[in-house]
């Protein structure tokens, strides 16, 4: 009866094993490496930061090397290149690091996405605590909360003085350029649109002129035939760049210069800021054109 006993308890405990050890292969959680971040640890798991913060009471973004958190869904295989953490947990801390917003008024998102809500908005100059960057999205941090903003449009701050963009102190006629646009931000497109209540490309950078005293011809295409030609590499913030958006082997487009390598147009949807690099990409670039005084 023992030698039964003994027997049926082995294969008890065997089966349990057979079915209690792959489970714990696949258990919902991540140990904490050196480089680590809430940004990276929830890209890898398809998730939040801010979930992840929920899920493990975390009171902050920072995190411990071998601490262990608790992570949604099936972990994915984590990447060669981070080394084992050390058996002791170290706080992984760095000096902050910031970047600078290098456009005229940049969205704060609650996610990255451009569906996402906006928390808030942030002008030209604004230096925002980067916790991590990648091509399209950078995690930040504003007023203690957590958010993103557009990669492209912010800058490392230590090289934002050199690519400023600033207005040119000597010219009055752009001096009040900013202001005047940012009400027009969002401004939705409307074919033949010279008002507030709805542009096009070309009665948008009509309307902004006529604010600043300069009165343009009502096309793109006759804007383009008028004002002083500049090259590229010297425009400045209030002269107009011309494209051909329509394919059409001429002048169809027109955006307002900001500098810096950003504009702002009509662009079919609403009135937005744009970088100049992503328009050559994408259409004929015809050139540059000057109505206002520089001196």
């Amino acid at each position: 009866m023992k030698k039964v006993m003994k027997k049926a308890t082995f294969f008890l405990f065997s089966f349990t094993f057979l079915f209690v050890v792959p489970t714990s292969a696949f258990a919902d959680t991540y140990t904490v490496a050196q480089g680590d971040t809430l940004y990276r640890i929830a890209r890898l798991y398809h998730t939040t930061p801010e979930a992840l913060m929920q899920q493990n009471q975390l009171p902050s973004d920072k995190l411990a090397i071998g601490q262990t958190l608790e992570v949604p869904g099936t972990p994915q295989p984590v990447p060669a290149d981070i080394p084992n953490a050390p058996e002791t947990p170290v706080t992984v801390s760095a000096a902050p690091v910031y970047a600078m917003v290098n456009v005229p008024l940049l969205n704060v998102r609650q996610n990255p996405s451009t569906e996402s809500p906006i928390l808030t908005k942030v002008s030209y100059g604004t230096k925002l605590e980067m916790i991590e960057s990648g091509p399209e999205w950078t995690f930040v941090k504003i007023n203690g909360q957590s958010a993103y903003v557009a990669t492209p449009y912010v800058s490392p701050a230590a090289d934002t003085a050199a690519k400023s963009f600033a207005l040119t102190q000597a010219a009055p006629e752009t001096e009040g350029l900013f202001k005047l646009i940012e009400p027009l931000l969002g401004t939705k497109y409307r074919t033949g649109g010279t008002t507030p209540d709805g542009f096009d490309c070309s009665g948008f950078t009509s309307y902004v002129m006529q604010q600043l005293g300069v009165t343009l011809p009502r096309t793109s295409e006759e804007q383009f035939l008028t004002g002083q030609e500049v090259a590229y590499e010297e425009a400045l913030p209030g002269d107009l760049l011309f494209y051909d958006t329509a394919k059409a082997g001429r002048v169809t487009h027109v955006a307002l210069y900001l500098g810096n390598g950003t504009i702002v147009h009509a662009n079919g949807e609403n009135v937005r800021f744009e970088k100049v690099e992503n328009m050559n990409k994408l259409y004929p670039f015809y050139g540059v054109k000057r109505y206002l005084a520089h001196k």
